[in-house]
Order: C-alpha cells, then sequence, then structure tokens
C-alpha cells in the first residue's frame, strides 16, 4: 500500500516502488490495448465501408419472349378403303345389276351344268361347286333351287307376283312397286347374269328370314368368301340394293373381292362405286 504523507509532499519509500512500477505497466498496457484496437477496428472499418462505393447498378427488367404455339401437323385423312383390291372392275365378275343397271333382254351367257339340275356361269361354275361340296363335307344337307333363270322366266315369275298383289294393293301400278321389293324386274335379276344362286338346306326350303337360323345358312354366310361369294343382299342393306333381306342368295364375286366386300361390310353397288 502506498502511504501519502500529511504534509503534502509526495515521498515515495523504496518498498513501494515495485507497486509502483506494476501500476504504471498496467496503465500502459491499457493504453497499448486501446490504441491497438482502434487501428484493428479502422481497418475492419475500411473494408466494409470503403472511400467511395460503387452506385448500384440499375435494376434490369427481364421480358420473357414470346411464347410461340407449334403449329400441329394436320393427321391426314386416310382415303376410305384405301386398300381396295386392285382390279379391273369392269370384268364380268363384277358386273352390277339392280333397277339402275339393268341386263338388255337377250343377255344369256354361256352356262354349264351344276347341281339340281340348274345351270351356272361356265367360268364360275367350278367355284359354285366347291362351295356346295365344301357344305356338303360338314354333313350338311344342300339344294340349289334355283341359279341361272333367262329373261323370260323372270318375266313370268314377276308377273305372277304382280298378280298376287292387285287385290291387295288396290292398283296394278301400286302391286308392281310391291312385287319389286320381292321378286327383281325382269331384266334386273341377276339370276340372269348367271353368276347367282339360291341355296337352302334339302329339308327347309322356305324361303323367309327364318331360313338364316339355320346350320347351313350359318356355315354359307361364315364360308362363302372362301370360294368367292358374297352374300348379296344383307338385312342392313335393303336400302343401298332396293331388295329385301334374302339370307338364300349368293353371288359369285370372286375370291378377292368377296373377302373385300364381306370384311367391310359393303354391298355390290357400294363396292363398284369406290372404283367409279
Amino acid at each position: 500500500m502506498i502511504n501519502f504523507p500529511h504534509n503534502g509532499r509526495n515521498i515515495f519509500r523504496k518498498a513501494d516502488y515495485p507497486v509502483l512500477k506494476k501500476v504504471l505497466m498496467g496503465v500502459l498496457l491499457a493504453l497499448l490495448l486501446v490504441v491497438l484496437g482502434i487501428v484493428v477496428y479502422a481497418r475492419l472499418y475500411a473494408q466494409v465501408l470503403p472511400e467511395t462505393l460503387p452506385s448500384p447498378s440499375p435494376e434490369i427488367t427481364v421480358t420473357p419472349s414470346p411464347t410461340t404455339t407449334p403449329t400441329p401437323t394436320p393427321t391426314p385423312t386416310p382415303e376410305p378403303y384405301a386398300d381396295k383390291p386392285d382390279i379391273d372392275i369392269n370384268s364380268w365378275e363384277y358386273t352390277l345389276v339392280n333397277t339402275a343397271s339393268p341386263l338388255p333382254k337377250d343377255y344369256s351367257p354361256e352356262i354349264t351344268a351344276v347341281a339340281n339340275s340348274q345351270y351356272f356361269d361356265s367360268r364360275a361354275a367350278d367355284a359354285l361347286n366347291e362351295f356346295i361340296a365344301g357344305a356338303k363335307a360338314e354333313g350338311l344337307t344342300v339344294y340349289i333351287t334355283s341359279a341361272y333363270r333367262n329373261y323370260s322366266t323372270q318375266e313370268y315369275l314377276f308377273n305372277r307376283k304382280v298378280s298376287q298383289y292387285i287385290a291387295s294393293e288396290g292398283s296394278e301400278e301400286a302391286a308392281i312397286e310391291k312385287a319389286k321389293t320381292i321378286v327383281a324386274y325382269p331384266g334386273t335379276s341377276e339370276h340372269q347374269l348367271g353368276l347367282a344362286c339360291d341355296i337352302v338346306d334339302k329339308y327347309y326350303q322356305y324361303m323367309n328370314e327364318s331360313i338364316a337360323d339355320t346350320q347351313l345358312s350359318q356355315w354359307l354366310a361364315a364360308h362363302c368368301t372362301e370360294y368367292g361369294f358374297i352374300l348379296r343382299y344383307p338385312k342392313d342393306k335393303t336400302d343401298i340394293t332396293g331388295v329385301m333381306y334374302e339370307p338364300w342368295h349368293y353371288r359369285y364375286v370372286g375370291k378377292e373381292a368377296a373377302v373385300y366386300i364381306t370384311n367391310n361390310g359393303l354391298t355390290l353397288e357400294e363396292f363398284v362405286a369406290l372404283y367409279k
């Protein structure tokens, strides 16, 4: 402890020198630390806040590029029935016979005898014989009720049907129109062409829609294309053919056309129109 005399003189004893020295050293050390702190702070501040701060960059507004909607590639419209057979539609087996395309009265093809005392176009007779043989091979009883008919025979059948309807229809004109839906008008029958035939079960010869339910009719419909035949007057196309549904009436057109017509649900009218 340092003693201060009361007479106003600061007189230090030697014994107080070490203590005084420590006090002075402490003061100097404190001052040194203060100075050092100021220097360090100044340097740090100079790094954080330089004398000249750069001006802030102006805000850049990015305008997005306009979105371009890709133009879709149009899907090409396929040509209806583009895979139709490469044939000469004017060939004999594709001849179309109906009220709009009648045959001449004297038209008569070269014919050959087939089953059941019937006749067929000689160029297609073998196909018909094979068709019938195929059905018989399945144990079915087949009977051809009609094949080739000349103009005179068709005329007789038509006039007979007209006579049946005169009473019910009230006039000959109305009877003729009614008869046309059941019996082909003379010159418009495929039977005169020699390429059509009516096939029934030998033990079921009723010419009505119920014949379609027989085992024979079902087999004929399922296998006719294998022999070049089509069901000529289907049930759902009477507005196109102009003829009532005839599940017994088959027409020869050749294998290629038969497959195509049947697979695409066409009538002969629609098939021929594809080539016009």
